[in-house]
């Protein structure tokens, strides 16, 4: 998922405590994986729910919560799909205030190494929204998000930070274990949204 010109912020939780560390700390040849032991940072960030204060927005982030497995499904400029692997982690951090998470794709050919990116956002209650910071350190690029949880019960956001002058991320639940990510671009104020990528995650068993 190489995040569509920008992408997700690597701060890169070791979320030992909610039993999906071997996700995010997998090794590869030119990346070993850290050898993190219990840090207190980790303690400081993690929470064990919502705060009470992001109230009924927190019903549809909590069925983010956990380790997933993702198909990665990404249409080229040329109009070729490229499809890949990889996991997709959510936890709430900062007292419940807010959500941190992190995309991993699994190498692919012509790429020895894995893709990690990762992103906070958190609870404006003047605005009911939730304000979204992505970084992808590999590339040098952020973007900044607005949006929310829409009354169809979707996870919604939008940004105008990645080349066009309109993008939209939305989450989709399509049954109790699984969801569908949608990267649009619209070019006319949203009248009518393009497709760039749809991954589909299904929720990790071990």
């Amino acid at each position: 998922m190489k995040i569509r010109q920008a992408t997700w912020l690597t701060v890169l939780l070791n979320l030992a405590a909610m039993g999906v560390v071997h996700a995010a700390n997998k090794s590869t040849k030119d990346n070993p994986a850290p050898n993190i032991k219990g840090p207190e940072i980790i303690g400081a960030l993690l929470a064990s729910g919502p705060h009470a204060s992001v109230g009924d927005q927190a019903k549809v982030l909590k069925q983010l919560v956990g380790t997933w497995d993702v198909e990665y499904r990404d249409i080229l400029k040329d109009g070729r799909e490229q499809h890949r692997t990889g996991q997709f982690i959510m936890a709430w951090v900062l007292d419940g205030r807010a959500i941190e998470d992190v995309w991993i794709v699994d190498p692919s050919e012509g790429r020895p190494e894995r893709e990690v990116y990762a992103a906070i956002q958190y609870f404006d209650s003047k605005s009911h929204s939730w304000p979204t910071v992505f970084i992808d350190p590999e590339h040098g690029s952020t973007a900044k998000f607005t949006g929310g949880v829409t009354l169809d019960g979707r996870l919604v956001l939008q940004t105008s930070d990645l080349g066009r002058p309109q993008n939209r991320w939305s989450f989709n639940a399509t049954g109790p274990d699984s969801f569908v990510f949608r990267d649009e671009f619209s070019i006319d104020g949203g009248e009518t949204w393009k497709l760039l990528s749809e991954d589909h995650l299904q929720r990790h068993h071990d």
